[in-house]
């Protein structure tokens, strides 16, 4: 069966250790790049799915699908979590096989991919071969440029900041997987098993994919039209356009989007997203997009040592003034009685 982005066929061989010998068939083989403190559940569920979809029962034989990890020989990956992981195969040609998947993890890495890692993937691009990132793996591809003019799926938690480095691709955070002809991405999390059952339905049909998810305890196969889980500000939406709707707010706070885009892009009127809002949050977009930016920007206040002139700009507010007086509203106190609550007890900032 064809690569739906072209790529080549594996080595027989490696299906025939789990095939009989008078069988074609050969597995469809996926490559894995970990960068150094990758997240490992994205790994594993990915994997994972694979194994089950691709033999009957639990047998795990690499019937349908072949999966190594490429490295340099003898040299462990260390996880984010501390597991080492050994390379199962070398680095050599990126056409051997039919899709290269990085697996991203911890941002603060000063270098995320080997030299020679990254040698191997920048051929796989140059040859074609289709390249996939899980969770921040989206940022090892932005940063070779492998991603500019395609739409890649950001997790919701890093969108602002993916958006800010490379404005080139076409980001966002209202999906958990994305694909885009030779590029695929995910935002992370349990969204690997979700674009690793796409792989499977493609490959070998939704069944295979289906019962992969039965035996992970996944409740169904998610797609494309579903949502990333919202932010804890209001656990109380459930419907689509409500998730999507907060989801594109919390991607856009420094460069505000109006609620009648919004609602264009949800392919509603906004009479419609606005009785959606009062129905589900008890608020107006307005109100809730507004609660959202200064939710942010009491994080930054906690969490940052940035201005508070920056942090106004950062939350889409026009100068620190009409902030504070925003902020203030919401919240009953100044942004500085939030930062220095000792020091604004005994002084009180008039901000």
């Amino acid at each position: 069966m064809a690569h739906p982005s072209g790529g080549r066929q594996t080595n027989p061989s490696i299906a025939d250790r789990a095939t009989p010998k008078d069988s074609v068939k050969m597995a469809k083989s996926f490559a894995f790049l970990l960068v150094r403190d990758f997240t490992l559940s994205p790994l594993s569920l990915f994997i994972d799915t694979l194994r089950l979809a691709g033999d009957e029962g639990d047998r795990s034989r690499r019937v349908e699908f072949d999966w190594q990890i490429v490295g340099e020989r003898g040299l462990p990956i260390r996880a984010s979590c501390g597991v080492e992981l050994l390379p199962t195969k070398e680095i050599g040609n990126p056409k051997d096989f039919d899709n290269i998947v990085v697996v991203g993890g911890l941002l603060d890495t000063n270098r995320a991919l080997s030299s020679e890692k990254e040698a191997f993937l920048l051929r796989a691009a140059e040859k074609g071969v289709p390249l996939t990132a899980l969770c921040t793996g989206s940022f090892v591809l932005a940063r070779y440029g492998l991603l500019d003019g395609y739409s890649a799926a950001v997790s919701w938690f890093h969108i602002k900041d993916f958006r800010t480095e490379f404005p080139d691709v076409n980001a966002h955070a209202d999906s958990l997987f994305s694909v885009d002809r030779g590029r695929s991405t995910c935002a992370g999390g349990t969204g690997a098993a979700d674009l690793a059952g796409y792989f499977v339905s493609q490959f070998i049909g939704r069944k295979a994919a289906e019962k992969a998810a039965k035996i992970l305890v996944l409740d169904r196969i998610r797609n494309t039209r579903d949502v990333q889980p919202v932010g804890d500000l209001f656990p109380e939406a459930s419907s689509r356009a409500v998730k999507r709707a907060l989801l594109l707010m919390e991607s856009n706070i420094q460069e505000k989007v109006s609620i009648t885009e919004i609602a264009g892009r949800l392919n509603c009127s906004r009479r419609q997203l606005e009785r959606l809002f009062g129905t589900e949050l008890g608020v107006s977009p307005m109100a809730a997009y507004l609660a959202l930016r200064v939710h942010y920007a009491k994080s930054l206040l906690e969490d940052s040592d940035l201005q508070i002139g920056e942090i106004a700009y950062r939350c889409g507010f026009e100068n620190a003034g009409h902030f504070s007086r925003v902020f203030r509203q919401q919240t009953s106190m100044t942004p500085t009685n939030l930062r220095h609550p000792t020091r604004s007890a005994s002084n009180p900032a008039k901000d």
